[in-house]
């Protein structure tokens, strides 16, 4: 898609920001993903490098924020994951990042993004224009909203699960920075897990405007469940209804804090049900909120059995997939 009677915008571009042109109600922004995105070697889907959706949600941002000069991002709305963005696809030209003014005035500024990337045949034929990945609404203002506490959970006892995403194997395999959670377990209220703040200083993640792997790692724990006391659900996540952002600090930022950001998820396995729903709070030792989700939906795509520590595509046959009723050790 060419951006009629739009023109070069000569501004520093951001990290997703190889090209801007400005349009009459927006702007479109070209990103081709290349060796600077080596760092999703350590995010594969069935073994590929593969953009997480918060990312492609990231990039909404920062094309976002060339529209609203002076104002920060405070959340997105209505965020859907339509197919993956896999590195190095040879069918695949390059992003665009579609972004269009849905209203401004004194308080906020709203912006619809839409991240397309054209399907090419080897021989340079355009064989699908404009496919969708992700779309998103994305809202700004010129300061984040005053953060809520959260009240811990009462102590319980509690449930510890292994995490099927670090496991060999797993048809969505995390390592690196995208380890971001550790102490998953189950609470009689949820899920909950503690942030791990991987980034560190000097990597790409300094140059985010968003904590896009914290973000992620809440994206998982709102699908954490255990089927049967024993099959833990892997799954990737479809959409998000809500994202609240309370600080504009990015995940580099976020591992200077000191202390534990827990992760806190009400229902457990929402990506389970047939109907969005569920939330998940990240909050800092004060109690502080920083960031939270809701109506989370997701899409199963395997599941990891904790007794023979192997990774399955389905639950085998007569197995019934029920949840697990009380917290208790597993029986490893």
């Amino acid at each position: 898609m060419t951006a009629t009677g739009s023109a070069p915008d000569t501004r520093p571009a951001g990290f997703y920001q190889d090209h801007v042109e400005r349009t009459a109600t927006g702007a479109v922004v070209t990103r081709l993903l290349d060796g600077r995105d080596d760092y999703l070697l350590d995010h594969t889907v069935d073994g590929v490098p593969t953009l997480p959706g918060c990312f492609a949600a990231e990039m909404a941002a920062q094309a976002a924020a060339l529209l609203a000069p002076g104002r920060v991002v405070t959340g997105f709305r209505d965020l859907t994951f339509d197919r993956f963005v896999k590195l190095g696809a040879a069918a695949r030209g390059p992003l665009r990042v579609l972004a269009e003014l849905r209203a401004a005035d004194q308080d906020v500024t709203v912006v619809d993004v839409t991240v397309v990337a054209d399907v090419v045949a080897r021989s340079g034929q355009v064989l699908v224009a404009d496919r969708q990945h992700c779309a998103v609404r994305v809202v700004l203002a010129d300061a984040h909203p005053r953060p809520p506490t959260w009240d811990a959970w009462p102590a319980s006892a509690e449930l510890p699960v292994p995490d099927p995403y670090h496991a060999d194997g797993a048809p969505v395999r995390l390592a690196g920075p995208f380890r971001s959670t550790a102490g998953t377990r189950l609470h009689p209220l949820g899920a909950r897990a503690a942030y791990t703040a991987p980034a560190r200083p000097g990597s790409v993640f300094e140059r985010f405007t968003t904590p896009a792997l914290l973000l992620d790692g809440m994206l998982r724990l709102s699908g954490v469940e255990l089927l049967d006391d024993r099959y833990v659900p892997v799954s990737v996540p479809t959409g998000v209804g809500r994202v609240d952002l309370y600080s504009g600090a990015h995940d580099v930022a976020l591992g200077a804090l000191g202390g534990v950001v827990d992760l806190t998820g009400s229902p457990r396995g929402v990506v389970l049900g047939a109907e969005p729903g569920g939330r998940v709070v990240a909050a800092a030792p004060d109690g502080r909120v920083l960031a939270q989700l809701k109506d989370v939906t997701g899409l199963v795509v395997g599941y990891f059995d904790v007794l023979e520590g192997r990774h399955l595509r389905a639950l085998p046959d007569g197995v019934p997939g029920r949840p697990t009723a009380a917290p208790g050790p597993i029986p490893v």
